[in-house]
């Protein structure tokens, strides 16, 4: 029964990837023959690039489908013989992390089950205070305590620094509010036993206070598509990225191209890059196997992605420069991979431009020409309905709802001001300020900085008001439009709906109200 359900879905992400390329060439084909004169072609290139966008990416997510449809390749497994254990570095680096979320951290760290292990913490903390909680946890619980002389590169550098003195095979690592199960080492260690050119095991990062506010469900729910559906596809083409967290590496592989990149906030990405490049593997290993927090409210989760967006496009510079100098040092498929999360980040300008346009037109009636209606219904229509059956599918097979689904969406979606500004440092080779992402803080963004949802739902509220007036004069035109303002109005409502306080405890709530 399930093998005739894949073989079902495989077929269904052909046909959807085939409706992506249809509708992509109709509209290729339409704007190079239109007669689109001064603004009316910037405002049709703008529609395009932002249509464009959204294709190549619906696109990859049909591959990746296709693949997690098809046969799954068995990762190299080799037993571990008792008292032959290769010995783990257990690591945590963190700055001024508070000390009740390291020292449960720690706590999981010692429940491991695993006998040839060691726990390390990674203090970069330069207040006093921090580092004598550090040497507290250390003697309290029997862990080991790593400072360097001069800071340099921020988590990486200090990784790096820990990485030339210590003395294990592999290296765990984990964010300071990370948790892992006490089998984890058990699961992954026999996966880079039985490949010597596995570089690392990735797992995925589950969050656990998805109940406490709106933007921890949303965060959560973007986590689960980007581990449960996107890491698996990535995974069959070899092009599994490390995700900084709840990771092991082999410390040869990273010895072999220098250490962790530290010219990139999102240095595990770039790192991988480099491990792909001289031909070390990666595998993804789709068990959840540790547990952490996300972000709680649109301030922290801001922070999150703004880090996130602006070191991954700064990797994708890399990856231009890499691809013109060594186009054989990837397969196809890697390059295409990597491409996509390179690029992933452009949202927010794809966003805004699919946002500015049916304004355009309800506003100003520009573009004045418009895909006829029939070319549309039959190119468009397909494309748009296959994706979302194919994408809602695959996220229910892993039992979410589309109310779930839908939180992740929106909240994305939120992000497109942030995004932009991130793209456009990112792409200018500007380092991003390195943010921790702060969990359980009641905060709210203020309404002064709300305003490009203003402006913007200000602006849709005026297009669809000259629409409906304008209506008779052009019913499909304007209405295609109409219909778009509404949907681009209702994702952008919604950011008042993400922008409050966390579920709080009583007492907490109390002080937060003095």
């Amino acid at each position: 029964m399930l093998i005739a359900i894949l073989k079902r879905i495989r077929i269904l992400t052909l046909v959807a990837a085939i409706a992506v390329c249809v509708y992509f060439i109709a509209r290729v084909v339409i704007f190079s023959y239109s007669d689109y004169t001064g603004l009316e072609r910037v405002f049709g290139l703008f529609l395009l690039a932002g249509e464009t966008y959204m294709l190549v990416h619906a696109f990859g997510f049909m591959m990746n489908a296709f693949a997690l449809a098809g046969a799954r390749r068995k990762p190299p497994f080799r037993e571990l013989k008792p008292g032959a254990e290769p010995a783990v570095a257990i690591v945590v680096a963190a700055r001024h992390e508070p000390r009740e979320v390291l020292e449960e951290t720690i706590i999981t760290f010692r429940n491991v089950d695993y006998p040839n292990k060691t726990i390390y913490f990674l203090d970069d903390s330069t207040d006093q205070r921090y580092k004598d909680e550090a040497d507290a946890l250390a003697a309290e619980h029997g862990i080991k305590v790593f400072r360097r002389e001069a800071r340099h590169g921020a988590k990486a550098g200090i990784v790096n620094d820990f990485l030339k003195t210590m003395p294990e095979k592999y290296l765990a690592i984990f964010d300071a509010d990370q948790n892992p199960m006490p089998d984890f080492l058990k699961d992954i260690i026999p996966l880079l036993e039985g490949d010597p050119k596995l570089a690392f095991v990735q797992t995925p990062q589950f969050y656990t206070n998805i109940g406490e506010s709106p933007v921890a469900k949303g965060a959560a729910m973007q986590q689960a598509i980007f581990y449960e559906t996107i890491c698996e596809g990535k995974n069959a083409s070899g092009s599994m990225f490390c995700c900084g967290t709840n990771v092991v590496f082999r410390r040869e592989a990273l010895l072999d191209v220098g250490g962790f990149e530290e010219e990139f906030i999102t240095e595990d990405f770039a790192t991988s890059v480099n491990l792909h490049l001289k031909g070390w593997r990666s595998w993804y290993h789709n068990h959840v196997v540790a547990f952490g927090m996300g972000p709680e409210t649109l301030p922290a989760y801001f922070k999150q992605q703004a880090r996130w967006a602006g070191g991954t496009i700064s990797v994708f510079r890399k990856l231009l420069f890499t691809l013109l100098r060594r186009p054989f040092g990837l397969s196809p498929l890697q390059w295409w991979e990597y491409f996509l999360a390179g690029t992933y980040y452009f949202v927010g300008w794809a966003f805004f431009l699919l946002m500015i346009c049916p304004i355009a037109f309800l506003l100003f009636n520009i573009p004045s020409f418009f895909l006829d209606p029939a070319i549309y219904l039959t190119t468009y229509i397909p494309y748009f309905c296959l994706t979302m059956i194919i994408f809602f599918a695959a996220m229910k097979e892993r039992h979410y709802n589309f109310v779930q689904v839908y939180y992740g969406l929106i909240l994305g979606s939120l992000c497109f001001p942030l995004l932009m500004k991130a793209a456009v440092l990112g792409l200018a080779g500007k380092r991003m300020t390195f943010v921790v992402t702060s969990k359980g803080k009641a905060e709210t963004l203020p309404l002064a900085a709300l305003w490009p949802y203003g402006v913007m739902m200000g602006l849709n509220v005026a297009a669809i008001a000259v629409g409906l007036a304008r209506f008779p004069s052009a019913p499909y035109a304007i209405g295609v439009n109409v219909f778009w303002a509404c949907y681009h109005m209702f994702i952008l409502w919604n950011i008042l709906r993400f922008n409050q306080l966390p579920v709080l405890g009583r007492e907490e709530k109390a002080n937060w109200r003095v």
